[in-house]
């Protein structure tokens, strides 16, 4: 009896289950298009931005980066492996190209975004190996770009972007007191160095080297002043250098730190509320 209960029960759990799935395709099938449309591409953004897949791509960035170093070292940088090898980069990474855009709601918006351009560089440049393309070949060179493709998947550069975004006004301005000062350095030493040294401090754009290397406390010693004058201009404009470098390190600095409180601060709000709502279950089950 018990034998035969259990069987009939089997039969009904297979029936339910069969039912279920039956019901679950029929759901699928009431769907309109545009929903169906919609579930595929979360489906397959789901997959792309997985983890394999997300490795698969990583370890094709660093394949074709030393693939690339390997060619430049080789006597004939055309040789047919290394046609097949790029081929084989051009039609994976043409294929991620594709399907990125086909899951962007936005797809304009991501063409032309930073991840955009990127991805499409990375693909471009194999294009000039047909035979067609002889007088652009030298516009392969651009498959250095594949390597910035890595960036997407390092969550540091988003957060580097972040802070960038929130100091872009200081940074212009940074930037257009950068141009102003290798302007007046330049000046500056023309006017002292032009009769002593008239072949590096001839004009003013040959003095701008000397400004910009001087500026940036690089340093290289190619070109120096001789005149008194000229080294006193110097080291004022060496110590001017020393802050100009340090401003926008100090303000990205400040940024990150800002920034990485926020987060933790987050992280430690969010904690306490799932705290409080696993206390507030646990409550609930002593008084029942």
């Amino acid at each position: 009896m018990v034998g035969w209960q259990s069987a009939i029960g089997g039969q009904q759990s297979a029936t339910d289950a069969r039912c279920g799935r039956r019901n679950v395709s029929q759901h699928y099938n009431n769907l309109s298009r545009t929903k169906k449309k919609k579930m595929n591409k979360d489906r397959l953004r789901a997959i792309i931005e997985g983890n394999i897949v997300s490795g698969i791509i990583q370890f094709l960035i660093l394949a074709s980066a030393v693939v690339f170093v390997i060619e430049s070292d080789s006597e004939d940088p055309h040789a047919p492996h290394f046609i097949l090898l790029d081929s084989v980069f051009f039609g994976l990474f043409s294929i991620e190209y594709i399907l990125r855009v086909y899951i962007e709601p936005r797809k304009r918006d991501f063409i032309f975004s930073f991840y955009g351009i990127i991805d499409l560089l990375a693909i471009l440049p194999s294009l000039f190996l047909l035979p067609g393309f002889r007088v652009l070949r030298i516009l392969r060179f651009l498959r250095i770009f594949r390597i910035f493709k890595a960036t997407r998947f390092i969550l540091a550069v988003d957060r580097l972007t972040e802070a960038l975004n929130e100091i872009r006004r200081e940074l212009l301005a940074l930037v257009i007191l950068s141009l102003m000062l290798v302007y007046l350095a330049a000046c500056g030493i023309h006017y002292f160095e032009r009769v002593e040294q008239p072949e590096q401090f001839g004009t003013i754009l040959d003095s701008m080297w000397w400004a910009i290397v001087t500026l940036t406390t690089v340093g290289y010693g190619d070109v120096y002043p001789e005149t008194p004058g000229g080294k006193f201009f110097t080291a004022l404009v060496t110590l001017i250098g020393v802050g100009l470098v340090a401003i926008p390190s100090g303000l990205l600095a400040s940024v990150l730190t800002e920034a990485r409180v926020e987060r933790k601060t987050e992280e430690e709000s969010e904690q306490n509320v799932e705290n409080e709502s696993t206390e507030g279950i646990d409550n609930r089950h002593e008084i029942k």
